[in-house]
């Protein structure tokens, strides 16, 4: 196998008003905390990731990569083909990997520029909300921008006023109102600050960042159509009930793990998970298969066996589900397969697959996971 570990460049800051890009690789704890030292406040966000959950009904999201593009290369194209009455219909949440304290100044710092805008001066309308992603949404800090047709830094702060956590912290930009085309390149959020780059002039050397090679297993050929991203670079993972710890993997397709493990016996199922984004549309009446890569290294069960639970529900209220499952996983590395029918359809982004490993004192490793819909 290859390895996965690709080097991505990000926006740093190095003096005021001033960003300069530095190489950062993929999921490296190291090379963000040397990021999060040069930034003003706190970092808590990825800003290496720019594969974040979008949604709307008339929405169509891309990825676009071009070596212009500042802050890294690559950026997301939101084309909203149909206005709506509210802004918020449509839009993309950038997580938060970091708790935002109540009273704590956030403030967040992205690049972007319109391709076309249906409004009098052809620019484009966006707004920025710190939220959580959970009903009611309540959220703070709410600003409506006017985005320009060139690449610009733009930046919004606020003042939380109430704390947000790593589950469901979210900045979301919202952009339903209005038909248009937007991209929206690299994100910077910090916390304790109340600007990261200001109005200074901001400049960038160009960079390409590369995404990892697609791995199938032999035995999923030609199950059918990929509706999500197998590697783990597009998950959210959180819980109280243990912990979670990204690693390098060279047995498993992809070569990326997360070990979640659980000390304590006596926690929820559903209070350890990861997230994994289905970013392609579902029918009513799709036939999917779930293919999910796990093992499990230690556990308290008398048969050596991990437990672990699946379902997959819609990302916006009511937040109905399907498909719940609990499974056993052995200590080999084995895909564990799951067969199920769409009950509704499902816009791109508007339904994603939970995976728990609460409830036992364990130790899983979740390796990749494919989601599949029948040709």
């Amino acid at each position: 196998m290859k390895s996965q570990l690709k080097a991505i460049v990000v926006a740093s800051l190095i003096g005021a008003g001033t960003i300069s890009t530095v190489p950062l690789l993929a999921e490296d704890t190291a090379d963000l905390k040397a990021l999060d030292a040069q930034l003003p406040g706190e970092l808590v966000n990825d800003p290496s990731r720019i594969d974040w959950q979008s949604y709307g009904p008339d929405l169509e999201a891309s990825a676009i990569v071009d070596e212009t593009i500042p802050g890294g290369g690559a950026a997301r194209r939101f084309e909203i083909k149909r206005a709506d009455e509210f802004i918020y219909t449509s839009g993309t949440n950038v997580p938060l990997t970091k708790k935002v304290n109540r009273g704590d100044e956030i403030t967040i710092g992205f690049y972007a520029r319109t391709i076309e805008a249906d409004t009098d001066d052809g620019r484009g309308v966006l707004r920025v909300r710190f939220q959580e992603n959970a009903a009611p949404f309540p959220g703070f800090g709410e600003e409506t921008l006017s985005i320009g047709s060139d690449w610009q830094w733009y930046e919004v702060t606020a003042e939380a006023e109430f704390s947000l956590g790593t589950r469901d912290g979210i900045v979301a930009l919202q952009f339903g109102r209005t038909r248009q085309i937007i991209d929206i390149g690299q994100a910077i959020v910090v916390s304790g600050a109340t600007q990261i780059a200001g109005e200074g002039p901001v400049t960038v050397a160009a960079a390409r960042a590369d995404v990892p090679e697609l791995e199938m297993p032999d035995g999923l050929e030609g199950t059918g159509a990929l509706l999500n991203n197998p590697g783990q670079a597009t998950w959210k993972f959180g819980g109280s009930a243990g912990t979670y710890s990204n690693r390098d993997e060279p047995e498993i397709w992809m070569m990326k793990a997360t070990r979640f493990e659980v000390a304590q016996p006596g926690t929820q199922l559903t209070d350890l998970y990861a997230t994994v984004p289905i970013e392609q549309a579902i029918a009513k009446g799709d036939k999917l298969t779930i293919a999910i890569a796990a093992r499990t290294i230690g556990t308290s069960a008398a048969d050596g066996k991990g437990v672990a639970a699946s379902r997959i529900q819609g990302t916006a209220p009511p937040f109905e589900s399907f498909a719940a499952n609990r499974f056993k996983v052995g200590e080999n590395w084995q895909l564990i397969k799951i067969q199920t029918e769409a009950p509704r359809d499902y816009t791109p982004g508007g339904a994603e697959l939970q995976l728990y490993f609460g409830g036992s004192q364990q130790q899983i490793d979740l390796g990749p996971v494919y989601i599949f819909k029948a040709n």
